[in-house]
């Protein structure tokens, strides 16, 4: 049985995983952070993102956000230093009150389904 014929992409991806640090000040930063990444997915350079939850929530659950632990964000970028600056310029990251900087992770990664269909 042979791979099927992988899509080739012109452009790079990382993904990056970011736990929120304890009693982190989200509210007091999430005007920054909308007002810093808007132009970001605009512009195709955040591809995907968003909170983490705890293993008890759901994203179905009523209120999903009122407890998020952390957030994720796939990355258009030419480097994996190029996609560290977008992440460190965040002001979840910049104030050190939301993101733990000490634990964020980001990695290369090959996008097997291009295109994210939400119901």
């Amino acid at each position: 049985m042979s791979l099927p014929t992988l899509p080739k992409f012109k452009h790079n991806y990382y993904l990056f995983n970011m736990r929120d640090v304890p009693n982190a000040q989200r509210m007091k930063h999430v005007s920054s952070h909308i007002q810093a990444t808007t132009p970001l997915i605009e512009s195709g350079v955040i591809v995907l993102g968003g909170a983490m939850l705890p293993p008890t929530m759901k994203t179905s659950d009523a209120d999903p956000l009122k407890r998020p632990t952390g957030s994720f964000l796939f990355v258009r970028a030419d480097s994996l230093e190029q996609a560290w600056d977008i992440i460190k310029q965040d002001p979840f990251y910049t104030s050190g009150e939301v993101w733990d900087r000490e634990s964020v992770t980001g990695a290369p990664v090959y996008m097997i389904m291009p295109e994210v269909r939400f119901e």
